[in-house]
């Protein structure tokens, strides 16, 4: 007798700690939620629903994580042969609740206590599954890094360390100064990683038209990212003509090639001037509004994060950047609301993830 069941690890930044959701299942044994597909249902779907219902979180899928097979004997002395799909999902929604006529408990562990946890109370053949979900959130949270060196004195060996970690971890992108762009999108060709270059940095101050020949010129030598520093003089003079004109030239230049991201240096603005900058860029046509450039009197907040999130909603995406040196910033920054986290500290941080290495299951099976 054959049966298929679909399940998944979920996770959550909560806390500014990731955590991943178990539970304490009818036999005493810390498992993964899982159940049978109803008629017409895929995979999918059915591992999404019955996490649902027994554990009250809703989820959307990011990878699959593989199966799990194993025989055991039925009631009526069948032996079943079971395969498991499972997959990785991220917490969208709902509060924890237990099936109980299913299950004794659900509960969240936090991630570098999820394999301590499950050598104590779980199923050895889950193991399998619980390393690769752990080292595909390590691959999801460097996605979201754009490595930075933006330093005045790198130099050429600099960068060059700086595009062999960022390949080495999968960082999202490498940014950069303009004069670098060359050499970086050379050493990034076919990596799926996008060079970015700075534009009108630090400050801010310099004319529209300049700024859009800087960009045009970097996305000319392979930029496919633009972080454009706002014109802050006139945002906080009020003068809305004037910084989405400033902004315009430059999304002008940059695109279709290269999207663009718009640093508002937020510790230098009110928050009306944030709410207002935000809106103006969204306005203007950024794809992203960013906190900080790094180089002035304060980085990202959770508070900033939070704010811009709640301004541009899903019309743009949100980078904090400036001051992020460990995963607990890190994952508070996520936690608030942002998209990307530019930082020149990616490697330490996502070497603060769990990294176990892959293991094969042994005979002892999932009910």
């Amino acid at each position: 007798m054959n049966d298929i069941a679909a399940g998944g690890v979920v996770y959550t930044v909560e806390g500014g700690a990731l955590r991943l959701l178990f539970i304490d299942d009818r036999f005493g044994y810390l498992s993964l939620p899982k159940g049978h597909p109803e008629p017409g249902e895929s995979l999918e779907q059915a591992a999404l629903r019955e996490i649902e219902e027994e554990t009250g979180i809703r989820g959307r899928i990011v990878a699959p994580l593989g199966e799990v097979a194993y025989a055991f004997q039925s009631g009526d002395g069948q032996t079943v042969h079971k395969t498991v799909h499972y997959y990785l999902i991220e917490k969208t929604g709902g509060t924890l609740r237990v099936q109980e006529e299913e299950i004794a408990g659900v509960r969240w562990i936090p991630a570098d206590g999820a394999l301590p946890a499950q050598e104590a109370a779980g199923y050895p053949n889950n193991r399998p599954i619980l390393v690769r979900a752990l080292q595909a959130l390590r691959r999801e949270i460097a996605r979201r890094i754009d490595h930075t060196l933006l330093k005045p004195e790198a130099t050429k060996d600099d960068i060059l360390c700086l595009v062999e970690d960022a390949v080495r971890y999968g960082f999202a992108a490498v940014c950069v100064q303009p004069w670098w762009v060359p050499l970086v999108a050379d050493r990034l060709r076919g990596t799926g990683i996008r060079p970015c270059a700075v534009v009108g940095f630090p400050l801010g101050g310099t004319l529209p038209e300049a700024k859009a020949y800087e960009a045009y010129q970097a996305v000319r030598a392979g930029a496919e990212e633009i972080d454009v520093v706002v014109n802050l003089g006139a945002l906080k003079s009020g003068d809305e003509d004037g910084v989405r004109r400033d902004l315009e030239a430059v999304i002008e230049a940059a695109k279709p090639q290269a999207a663009v991201k718009v640093i508002l240096e937020t510790a230098l603005l009110t928050e009306e001037e944030k709410r207002r900058a935000a809106e103006w860029a969204v306005a203007a046509g950024a794809d992203f509004v960013k906190t900080s450039t790094g180089f002035g009197p304060g980085g990202a907040t959770v508070e900033d994060v939070r704010l811009l999130r709640s301004v541009v909603g899903d019309r743009a995406g949100v980078k904090a950047s400036g001051g992020i040196r460990t995963l607990s910033a890190a994952l508070a920054l996520l936690e608030a609301g942002a998209d990307r986290l530019g930082t020149s500290s990616g490697p330490a941080i996502v070497r603060e993830l769990p990294a176990p290495e892959d293991a094969a299951s042994d005979e002892k099976a999932v009910p």
